[in-house]
């Protein structure tokens, strides 16, 4: 029996795999830090690594606690976008255009350790094409995040958005 302290989420195996490409739509997103670790690691090798995530959230204290760790995956060079029409919801990764992941686990705690949430890992050249160019489309409904324009949000939401982070475990 793996105990979940210890086993390592498949998102973190496929950033750690990836050579090219990580491009991950995630709806709820307050990663655990060995996700961080792994998007950040994938970026400063050279792939491009880019989060969609939602600009609104039926749960905004979970995307405040997402927003906690904007700073340092922008720093490490990971690519920000928030999707703008609607609430995102999907949950899908696309690694060098064979590997793909669709699921109902986000990259959170709850995720990982309390709903027994899976995902399907497909290995396929044509399905990693398809969904990469389905990325693409969503992305331009989407507004990036910089380093800069992260930086110049007011003193308060940086405040608000650190003390969400600290409550990711419980989230």
């Amino acid at each position: 029996m793996i105990h979940a302290s210890t086993a390592l989420p498949s998102s973190v195996s496929t950033a750690a795999a990836a050579r090219q490409r990580l491009w991950v739509t995630n709806a709820y997103f307050a990663p655990q830090p060995g996700v961080l670790r792994g998007l950040s690691r994938a970026a400063r090798r050279g792939v491009d690594v880019r989060l969609l995530l939602p600009a609104k959230s039926d749960m905004p204290i979970l995307r405040r606690a997402g927003h906690g760790s904007y700073a340092a995956l922008l720093a490490s060079g990971v690519r920000i976008y928030e999707y703008q029409p609607t609430m995102l919801h999907a949950k899908t990764l696309v690694a060098d255009d064979w590997a793909v992941m669709i699921g109902s686990s986000n990259l959170d705690y709850r995720s990982y350790y309390f709903n027994a949430e899976c995902n399907v890992l497909i290995l396929d050249a044509e399905t990693g094409a398809r969904m990469a160019k389905t990325y693409t489309e969503d992305l331009r409904h989407a507004v990036e995040i910089t380093s800069e324009m992260w930086r110049q949000r007011p003193r308060l939401k940086k405040i608000g958005d650190s003390l969400a982070r600290l409550l990711s475990p419980l989230l």
